[in-house]
């Protein structure tokens, strides 16, 4: 009897990519930010934003958990929450949220095409912060 070999679909290529999106912008000067290929329509826009966020703040610390992801065909999402604490103008924050991609599969690679930034709900921002 013959066995299939295991396929994620994707999903661990998919799980790989957001790794190194986020790697490139907590990791690397902000002019290295631009190593990303072929992130499609909006790329310059996209990648601007990780370079002025990573240019104008020192963060202190980044929690981010693994992605949730899902594969429809030739399209997956992938989502994630993320803590972080970071100085900006002399001030510090402590924020949360999530962040969604959603990718297209094109010639055999995935494209993140779409990314939306989702902040965490006041309650949980609240909860983030210490007490005294």
């Amino acid at each position: 009897m013959a066995t299939t070999p295991s396929y994620d679909n994707g999903r661990e290529e998919i799980r790989l990519l957001v790794k190194k999106i986020n790697d490139a912008w907590l990791d690397c000067p902000p002019q290295k930010i631009a190593a990303f290929k072929n992130m499609g329509r909006g790329k310059s826009m996209c990648i601007k934003s990780y370079q002025d966020f990573v240019q104008q703040a020192d963060i202190r610390e980044c929690t981010i958990s693994e992605p949730d992801i899902d594969i429809f065909d030739d399209t997956a999402t992938a989502t994630y929450s993320w803590d972080m604490v970071y100085t900006m103008n002399r001030k510090t924050y402590h924020e949360g949220g999530y962040d969604l991609f959603v990718f297209a599969r094109k010639q055999g690679r995935w494209l993140a095409v779409w990314r939306a930034v989702l902040p965490g709900s006041r309650l949980e921002q609240l909860k983030a912060v210490p007490h005294y």
